[in-house]
């Protein structure tokens, strides 16, 4: 037996071995080839002047000195833009100093040619400026035998550039030049190093823990987890997921009512440190994303209490309750803004590790299905963000982990037991209002493991914490959906949005519109539930990765040697009606407050609304017709490995392009 298990050792030695050297290669390749060229690019940072920031015109006049001084937000400054208005050509100096110096970085006379509209000029160093990073510079702007009708310089009306000011001759201007600068985007190189590390560091430690083949199922979740949620709360930036702002929102009104704290002004808005309030709504995941969170990190910390852009949601406390801990750490230990988000994101991800952890611990079987579902790059990205569904989703995985341990392998259900999901659902219903029905899985649990008869008043304690919490946080929202009769749709501003009369009041024309809706964002829910389109779906997983995620979610449906337990008919039937409802409940949600009224299919449904109840429906079709003899959970958590780390380089592919 021993000489067999040393085989067996050796041949999985060879195959991760290789699997490992070939990850090594592509992250090999993909630096040479991609990275690193990128890296030599110039990338463009300003200052975060607001979008409808009103310009005002200068006419530059002979030997009238502009200055514009500025700091350094960079190590490295290669070249920098100014902006000139319409006009003809112009004959200007320019110069680049060291303020406290006095040092000429750079300097240059030029004609600047005529134009029709404003337009950037550029200004290349002959030698980068470095080490600039904090560092005070002056430009000095001056015109040379200009005319009356020649460009001119253009500036804020506003002082928005709270690190510069803007001078002409003697008299300071209230408003700042609309300039750039320019730099290499070479800490993109030690970005990718960084990630190379981690993912070959994972990649050595499951190749163990899979060798070795002693590994319970949740410890090789964790591996993955932490391995790739990482790789989500570092590469995918604050406000980067859907509604972000929305929900950093939230988690500061909750730290303000920690921190004692007055909440929000007058119109709504929600209490944070001024340092926090300049955090850009960064929408996109690309290299000039990245150059701003680099920009933030060095920013000084500025305790005066401002009003953010806008106000909380409407969800409770608990919702947010870890990344809120991660934004009170940040200010109790003098953070500064980015550090304050990413720690948010970071406690986000280590509540949803320890939820799922103890769930597919708890699960009987199914335990690869659960952590598949969990380690989706769509999982992942919602786990390390600010949004409730961190919390959410981990809290599904939880109830219906522990209620299938109820079901099928404790023997006694006690009042801790009924308590303990009660809570869950408690804070479960409240943030989706769908969810609930997942807590109807309570009712498969046998009646004759509850004791003195007690089966209906447990699950009617179980059911009756999420409706009431349910009711109490969103009664106004019930009554807005359910009574009223649909005013607008906030999908489209202005736009009058349906009612729950005219859905019922028309069934042919709502038939069609949920026809429509399967036919015409089929493949789209398929694609989002997994993953296909994250941040704010402009990243674009690689339908290779997709189908590959999907054929091993596929593959945990068949009995194998080591798990041959499935559902019964009824199980089945309860559990599909249930995932039917909460489908049915979630489209129904976005048909009342998302869809317009001259829309020809139900608008604001995202694959990630099915993730919460995706395990127990899979788990639902598990069948014992097709067996595997062998086992097969080690291989399919390497394959996942892969998979992942073939979207991860998605995501590079995005960033650097």
């Amino acid at each position: 037996m021993s000489k067999l298990n040393v085989k067996i050792s050796k041949k999985s030695c060879i195959i991760y071995g290789m699997l490992l050297m070939v990850m090594c290669v592509s992250l090999l390749a993909f630096y040479f080839f991609m990275v690193r060229p990128a890296s030599f690019e110039e990338i463009s940072y300003q200052p975060n002047y607001p979008q409808d920031a009103s310009a005002k015109e200068a006419q530059l006049q002979n030997n009238q000195v502009w200055i514009q001084t500025i700091k350094g937000s960079r190590n490295e400054i290669t070249s920098f833009d100014i902006m000139f208005g319409a006009g003809k050509s112009a004959n200007v100096s320019v110069e680049f100093s060291e303020k406290k110096s006095g040092q000429l970085m750079g300097s240059w006379t030029l004609e600047v040619p005529g134009a029709d509209e404003s337009h950037y000029q550029h200004f290349t160093f002959e030698t980068p400026v470095s080490d600039a990073m904090g560092k005070e510079y002056e430009i000095k702007v001056q015109g040379e035998g200009t005319s009356a009708q020649a460009q001119c310089l253009l500036y804020t009306e506003k002082d928005f550039y709270g690190s510069g000011s803007l001078t002409v001759g003697s008299e300071k201007l209230d408003g700042d030049l609309f300039f750039r600068l320019n730099a290499t985007s070479g800490f993109m190189r030690k970005l990718f190093m960084g990630f190379a590390a981690w993912a070959i560091l994972g990649g050595v430690v499951l190749a163990l823990l899979v060798i070795c083949r002693k590994c319970r199922m949740e410890n090789l979740f964790l591996v993955l987890g932490l391995t790739w949620g990482m790789f989500f709360v570092v590469f995918f930036p604050p406000n980067t997921a859907p509604d972000e702002n929305a929900h950093i929102a939230t988690a500061y009104s909750n730290a303000d009512r920690i921190m004692g704290r007055d909440v929000e002004d007058e119109q709504g808005r929600v209490y944070v440190r001024a340092s926090d309030i300049n955090i850009p709504v960064m929408t996109d995941v690309s290299r000039n994303t990245f150059n701003m969170v680099y920009e933030k990190w060095q920013e000084p910390v500025n305790d005066q209490v401002v009003p953010y852009i806008r106000g909380r949601l409407g969800t409770p406390i608990v919702a947010h309750l870890p990344q809120t801990i991660g934004v009170v750490l940040g200010w109790l230990t003098g953070q500064g803004a980015m550090q304050t988000l990413y720690l948010g994101k970071l406690m986000g991800l280590l509540c949803y590790l320890f939820c799922v952890y103890w769930a597919i611990r708890f699960i009987p079987w199914g335990k690869m299905t659960l952590m598949l579902v969990a380690l989706f790059p769509m999982s992942l990205e919602l786990a390390g963000s600010f949004s409730y569904d961190s919390l959410v989703n981990a809290l599904c995985f939880l109830f219906i982990g522990y209620t299938m341990h109820l079901i099928y392998k404790k023997e006694v259900v006690t009042w801790k037991d009924i308590f303990f999901l009660a809570a869950i659902a408690g804070i479960m219903a409240p943030c989706k209002i769908a969810y609930i029905f997942v807590c109807g899985i309570c009712f498969l649990i046998p009646k004759k493991k509850f004791r003195n008869r007690r089966y209906y008043t447990g699950c009617g304690i179980i059911m009756a914490s999420g409706i009431v919490f349910l009711m109490i946080e969103r009664m106004s929202f019930l009554y807005n959906n359910l009574v009223a009769t649909g005013e607008s749709a906030g999908a489209v501003e202005g736009a009058v949005g349906f009612s729950l009369h005219d859905i019922i009041s028309q069934p042919l024309n709502s038939l069609k519109m949920v026809f429509n809706t399967y036919f015409e964002q089929g493949e789209y829910y398929l694609g989002t539930i997994v993953g296909q389109s994250l941040g704010w779906f402009q990243v674009n997983i690689s339908w290779v990765v997709i189908a590959g995620l999907l054929l091993v979610l596929f593959m945990t449906t068949f009995s194998s040697a080591q798990e041959n337990e499935c559902m019964s008919v009824k199980e089945r039937v309860v559990v599909i009606i249930l995932s039917l409802i909460m489908i049915g409940g979630t489209v129904m949600g976005m048909w009342l407050n998302f869809t317009p009224d001259f829309c020809t299919y139900i608008a604001g449904v995202q694959g990630r609304y099915f993730l919460p109840f995706l395990p127990i429906l899979v788990l639902a079709v598990k069948n014992k017709t097709i067996y595997i003899r062998k086992k097969m959970d080690y291989g399919l958590a390497a394959a996942v490995f892969a998979l992942e780390f073939m979207a991860a380089l998605d995501v590079w592919r995005y960033i650097i392009k």
